[in-house]
């Protein structure tokens, strides 16, 4: 399992989408920063964090991370079945290794690109964010979860990644929608997204949110079983 999650991280991380992950969600970060400082005395009487760079970076972690994770990371199991290396890895390590290698490999890698954001919003703000960081890492767990699973279900990468495009986009839209919606399959739609939990005012919800990629690897386990390889 530790081989292929570090196989995993060292191929997403050696490569120039780190570098753009990073710069993108640390310039929007800044920029949305900026923003919010305008309107951040009215934040704080609506209970928002009052600091424009963690209202920032959690802002542009909710709706662009979904969309960066399935870009990244939609053909995690599916390309090695499109190469056949699938087999050869089989016979090295156990289905599950492959699942959780792949899963904790893309995780660490998000842990790194969302830690080294923070450390350098620390330069801007004096302040390091380790509260956000968690709730961010939490949330970006949830749709690499998702990406695995939908990977393993089906196994074209080409279908996966526009599928993952329009599945990150539908999910974060109708995701933030239910919240304050009161149609009930929006509502029932709410409780199986992490937004729900992340609009609560109490912070321990978003951990309730762990409980989803659980759910997902387990799922993905399940298929992987059954699959000829």
């Amino acid at each position: 399992m530790f081989a292929i999650g570090f196989k995993e991280f060292k191929n997403l991380f050696k490569s120039f989408k780190s570098l753009v992950v990073i710069s993108i969600i640390l310039g929007v970060t800044l920029g949305s920063a900026k923003l919010i400082s305008i309107f951040q005395s009215q934040l704080h009487q609506l209970g928002m964090n009052d600091s424009p760079y963690a209202t920032g970076l959690l802002i542009i972690i909710l709706l662009a991370s979904p969309l960066f994770i399935f870009a990244l990371s939609h053909n995690a199991i599916n390309e090695e079945y499109r190469s056949r290396t699938i087999r050869f890895i089989a016979t090295k390590t156990s289905r599950e290794n492959i699942i959780f290698g792949k899963f904790f490999g893309t995780l660490f890698f998000w842990i790194v690109c969302l830690t080294i954001v923070v450390i350098l919003l620390t330069f801007f703000s004096g302040h390091f964010y380790f509260s956000e960081l968690i709730q961010s890492i939490i949330y970006v767990s949830y749709f690499i979860g998702l990406t695995i699973l939908l990977s393993t279900v089906i196994s074209r990468p080409g279908i996966t990644g526009f599928l993952g495009i329009v599945l990150s986009i539908a999910v974060t839209i109708i995701g933030l929608w239910s919240i304050g919606s009161k149609n009930l399959l929006l509502k029932i739609f709410s409780y199986i997204t992490p937004y729900f939990f992340y609009s609560q005012d109490n912070e321990n919800y978003t951990y309730l949110v762990l409980i989803f990629p659980i759910l997902f690897l387990g799922l993905s386990l399940m298929i992987l079983r059954r699959r000829d390889l």
